[in-house]
């Protein structure tokens, strides 16, 4: 069952204070329209009623997609708070849900790496799998254009339908390189001893780090 409150937000613009729907807990089978919401953004737009500005408010919330069994916690700043919670999510667990039962579980801190799960989690592709193309990404572009530095990487589907992988660079200047289905089935069978257990919920440049190191 999907949570909220209403909360009073002054408006960065006019200063008046408005209602805004703050979205605890969302639940897809309760709430099938947060779906489009919290990927367009709109779960985080804010309405002045006042002079019409309608910014973005980011906070905390943790989305439940529900026939896929995943489940995300998203907390602006530092992830380290949900981390041990969504470990532990199923103590107090009053949601009828077995979250340890075959669910995908992941923190993330800001809104691009809730993003980009959710466009992977639509592919029906694996985040870790994704984190760890993404180093041997870098290091082909770093090897080859070495005074530039990939400051972040991200998978990405147009609205062509094609997949590729954003990257912005040092100068702030955007690139891309296609994603190819070929090096992604290569990565999955190289770890797949390594990806048998998904305990971790946070995945990201770091733990692909840490896992590409295990396997060397």
């Amino acid at each position: 069952m999907s949570k909220t409150h209403i909360e009073n937000v002054k408006c960065p613009k006019c200063q008046a204070v408005s209602e805004m729907t703050i979205w605890e807990f969302i639940d897809t089978s309760n709430d099938p329209q947060m779906k489009a919401q919290v990927r367009n953004g709109d779960a985080f737009r804010f309405h002045c009623k006042s002079c019409g500005n309608a910014p973005l408010i980011f906070y905390p919330t943790i989305y439940h997609q529900v026939n896929e069994k995943y489940l995300i916690s998203y907390v602006p700043g530092d992830p380290s708070s949900a981390e041990t919670y969504m470990k532990d999510i199923n103590k107090d667990n009053e949601s009828g849900y077995d979250f340890d039962n075959g669910y995908t579980k992941r923190v993330v801190s800001d809104m691009n790496q809730l993003r980009e799960k959710l466009v992977i989690l639509d592919e029906g592709l694996d985040d870790r799998i994704i984190e760890l193309m993404k180093l041997f990404i870098i290091a082909d572009i770093q090897n080859s254009q070495n005074e530039l530095r990939i400051t972040e990487i991200y998978f990405n589907k147009d609205k062509e339908g094609e997949r590729s992988f954003s990257i912005r660079f040092d100068n702030d200047k955007w690139g891309g390189t296609a994603f190819s289905q070929e090096n992604y089935d290569q990565v999955a069978k190289t770890f797949r001893k390594s990806l048998l257990v998904d305990d971790e919920v946070i995945i990201d440049t770091e733990w692909a780090v840490e896992m590409l190191n295990k396997n060397m």
